[in-house]
């Protein structure tokens, strides 16, 4: 490895390094509290690249290569757009119509523009010969990957000229879909977007090391009907497929099975930083197995495509309250990439933001979010060294310490709306939902296979 390679490696690592190294000590800053990061540093972000695995980036943060900020209002959309996402969630997992917002239709609000929640978190995938490098939205809810595209429908084809469409005609491994030529599709998202066009083969390269020939994907026609998903260039879908999926075997983890083996890794950046997913024997080594994991449940009856847990209780501080079981069976709990806030039974939710409430009761109140769905809010502008209460999720076999930042949502740069990132369940016979916010600096591997989450430190010594 070369010494820029190595430099490379060691800035990945220490962003999840120092949040594992404590991973089942549990060793509380005074009162259950950690000293969150002062709102006057301005220490440089950690973009640093993956050869072997996919950059992931924050679409709002300086390491986007849309350039976006977080600014109060995008901070606001974007608890809009994922309070539609989960009411879309729960209104397919329970065959409801109704999912608008109040005041708005009550039959099939379809969302025309940024995908909830998914389109938060960007990777660099590469199509075609010569390759073409799109940002696709990381997406552990859907397993369907697709690129928006430009088919050529008439002879000779037009010359390429959008470079965030790919060209199937200009692609020298380009060919069509087995199903062809049967192979026109819509996928409906949680939020009821939706992605409409036609199954395509070609070469997919995962970071600079892995080429999948063959590799059938969306090729999605840009169209009205299908949605505006922002700076997104299509979806990177993660999710699983139920055989009763009419496409199921089109699934990134069913046709990457021989390579990797169904094993995927993933470190959810803060805005500030970068992650990575890796894939495969690479997952193994960058997120090493630590001894302990929770299951991955199958729940048919609730959706096949999610990764359901058990989460049993949770601990803020130094008070823990216990998720009721009866709420698990019906339908569960679920970690999703794409939903940005987790969401709780309503009584859980409540002893948690009355003790948030209680830890932060020296600092002078914040309004609540403008969708209404973060209450317990406080205005620490100047309020350095602020020391934010820890939190521990506590799944079966297996507590996960949250980073400070995953306890706190920030409304506004100058720190003077400071939420508890936590919301009660609209509804008691809703899924919980573990969000994405929750997910930062956290390594995370999903094996398939053997139906587990594992969660452990990362190793300083291993190379990329």
């Amino acid at each position: 490895m070369t010494g820029s390679s190595a430099l490379m490696a060691i800035g990945h690592i220490l962003m999840c390094y120092t949040l594992f190294f404590s991973f089942h000590a549990n060793k509380a800053f005074g009162y259950g509290a950690t000293v969150v990061e002062s709102n006057k540093s301005h220490a440089p972000p950690s973009c640093s690249g993956t050869t072997t695995g996919l950059r992931v980036v924050h679409k709002y943060g300086p390491c986007s290569p849309s350039g976006l900020k977080k600014t109060s209002a995008v901070a606001s959309q974007i608890l809009v757009q994922d309070k539609l996402r989960v009411r879309a969630m729960n209104s397919r997992l329970h065959n409801r119509r109704t999912i608008g917002l109040e005041g708005e239709g009550t039959t099939d609000t379809y969302l025309q523009n940024d995908l909830p929640g998914a389109g938060n978190f960007l990777v660099s995938v590469g199509f075609g010969t010569p390759l073409q490098s799109f940002n696709l939205a990381l997406d552990t809810g859907s397993y369907v990957t697709w690129v928006q595209c430009e088919p050529c429908t008439e002879s000779p084809c037009p010359q390429q000229q959008n470079a965030s469409l790919y060209y199937p005609s200009f692609s020298s491994t380009y060919s069509n879909a087995p199903c062809s030529p049967w192979c026109n599709y819509t996928q409906t998202y949680m939020d009821e977007s939706k992605s409409g066009g036609v199954f395509v083969l070609d070469t997919v390269s995962i970071g600079q090391d892995y080429q999948i020939p063959e590799f059938i994907f969306l090729c999605a026609v840009p169209d009205k009907e299908t949605g505006d998903f922002g700076e997104a260039d299509g979806i990177l879908g993660l999710g699983l497929a139920s055989s009763r999926d009419e496409f199921a075997t089109y699934s990134l983890a069913t046709q990457t099975a021989n390579l990797f083996g169904r094993v995927f890794c993933h470190c959810l950046p803060s805005s500030s930083n970068s992650g990575y997913v890796y894939f495969g024997e690479k997952a193994r080594e960058q997120c090493p197995f630590s001894g302990t994991y929770t299951r991955l449940l199958r729940n048919p009856a609730s959706g096949a495509n999610y990764y359901f847990v058990n989460l049993i209780a949770i601990t803020l501080g130094q008070k823990k309250v216990e998720v009721p079981s009866g709420i698990l069976s019906s339908p569960g709990t679920i970690i999703d990439s794409g939903t940005v806030i987790t969401h709780l039974p309503s009584s859980v939710y409540l002893e948690l933001s009355q003790e948030f409430d209680r830890l932060m009761s020296e600092f002078p109140p914040a309004n609540p979010s403008d969708d209404g769905v973060l209450k317990a809010c406080y205005n620490l502008v100047d309020q350095d060294n602020l020391a934010i209460p820890e939190m521990v999720l506590h799944f079966e076999n297996l507590d996960v310490n949250l980073d400070q930042t995953a306890v706190t949502w920030k409304g506004n740069d100058d720190m003077s709306q400071v939420c508890f990132a936590f919301a009660a369940k609209e509804n008691e016979g809703d899924v919980t939902i573990i969000g994405n916010h929750q997910q930062q600096k956290l390594n995370m591997l999903f094996n398939i296979p053997d139906q587990r989450l594992e969660v452990g430190p990362v190793m300083m010594n291993k190379r990329q």
